[in-house]
């Protein structure tokens, strides 16, 4: 079932970019770079189910559930979708609900599990992360006292009855109160991603944002942006870096979106420019590029470390830099987790929703916002500009401006 959905929405994405494009050979190429993906991803998927119907495996789970039962713990799936920022607020929720309710361990399943392990290394109550299609293939749902979906937002797509006899007072309360909200939020939940632009105005007329809206719909209090995630700080001194200050930048998005030029409409065109003043006013400032390979190469950068570290190495920069330039990205939720406060451009994705108080969020001048208005619109302006205009109408020096003053009073935060 997952397979078809997933194959309806390419070929609907496919249909579309051909219609707007109305060239077969950019269509060509945009079908060659979803299939190279996509087929990736499905032999990853499949692969890393296979251990599932392994008899030595299902007994094992079932044996953790009788073990968790004994002492009067639920064992919960939580099946996530998204990239690093996505996961990094689950991980905070679910942080925050485990130290209200407690009681309960849990299982990740989700498109990249190596990513998850990451994020979820400290957070109470985990104990392993698989591909999402494992709990599915593997028919691995009868080892759960409940299955959560969570995204934009969260609901309990099943529960055992087992479930009511192991919950506090407090979980049962959380449970209610995300069951209600599941009904109130009904239609956004079933249709995401596609009402996920209607689901944000819901949160910001909630009094919420991105970082605490999965809280506000459980009724769990917000324990704060700091979060502890490993990081491996070997990358300072391979790169000679101990001792020096310096700043981080990224222009890139993630990377399970495909767009059929090399930037997509989030990320900010002229970030080089942007480097060019503040070189010009502080030539002092050591600047470090990070980021994979959806990141374009910016000249003013002192040290490009694009595709050159992983996770754990950009957060132990992150977390030593002074002060991190960004569009609206995975990265800027990850400095926020290590007390690094951002300077973020925004367009398409708006700054009431995805921004933090604590950062420097520059705002479009004209347009802006139209973040899941359709199916493209990573790929290319809805409003059918050549460029998507709410970026490309941001001035290079407002942002150094902004930035070079959020510099000159920053102070990296420390992770309790």
């Amino acid at each position: 079932m997952i397979f078809l959905s997933r194959l309806k929405r390419v070929i609907k994405k496919i249909s579309v970019s051909y219609r707007e494009n109305d060239s077969f050979s950019l269509t060509l190429s945009y079908v060659l770079k979803i299939l190279n993906k996509k087929l990736f991803l499905l032999c990853q998927h499949l692969y890393g189910a296979r251990h599932t119907f392994r008899p030595a495996y299902r007994a094992a789970k079932k044996q953790r559930l009788i073990e968790a039962h004994k002492q009067g713990r639920a064992v919960l799936a939580l099946c996530v979708a998204g990239g690093v920022g996505d996961l990094l607020v689950m991980a905070r929720f679910i942080r925050d609900m485990h130290k209200e309710a407690g009681g309960f361990s849990y299982d990740i399943f989700c498109a990249h599990p190596v990513i998850a392990r990451w994020i979820f290394a400290n957070v109470l109550g985990f104990v392993h992360a698989e591909y999402d299609t494992a709990l599915r293939l593997g028919r691995l749902k009868v080892f759960y006292d409940a299955e959560f979906h969570l995204n934009q937002g969260v609901k309990i797509v099943r529960q055992s009855k087992n479930l009511s006899r192991l919950s506090s007072g407090q979980f049962s309360k959380i449970l209610q109160n995300i069951g209600r909200s599941a009904k109130d939020l009904r239609l956004y939940i079933d249709n995401q991603p596609f009402l996920d632009n209607a689901l944000g105005r819901v949160a910001v007329y909630s009094n919420a944002s991105r970082r605490d809206f999965l809280h506000h719909i459980a009724g769990v209090s917000y324990g704060g942006d700091l979060l502890q995630v490993p990081c491996t700080a070997d990358v300072l001194e391979r790169f000679s870096l101990h001792g020096r200050q310096w700043i981080t930048v990224h222009n890139g998005f993630d990377t399970n979106f495909i767009v059929g030029g090399e930037r997509a409409t989030k990320c900010y065109p002229h970030f080089d420019r942007v480097l060019e003043h503040i070189k010009r006013l502080r030539p002092d400032i050591f600047i470090i590029q990070i980021g994979t390979s959806s990141s374009i190469r910016l000249l003013n950068a002192d040290l490009d470390l694009i595709s050159k570290t992983n996770l754990e190495e950009a957060t132990a920069l992150l977390q030593g830099s002074t002060l991190h330039l960004d569009n609206e990205s995975g990265l800027v939720h990850l400095a926020s987790c290590l007390g690094t406060r951002s300077v973020v451009v925004f367009g398409p994705t708006p700054s009431d929703y995805f921004g933090y108080p604590t950062n420097i969020n520059i705002n479009p001048t004209f347009c802006g916002g139209c973040w899941w208005i359709n199916e493209l619109w990573m790929d290319r302006c809805p409003r059918q500009f050549e460029v998507a205009e709410c970026l490309q109408t941001i001035d290079p020096e407002r942002i150094a401006v902004a930035f070079l003053e959020a510099f000159g009073r920053s102070e990296p935060l420390t992770v309790v």
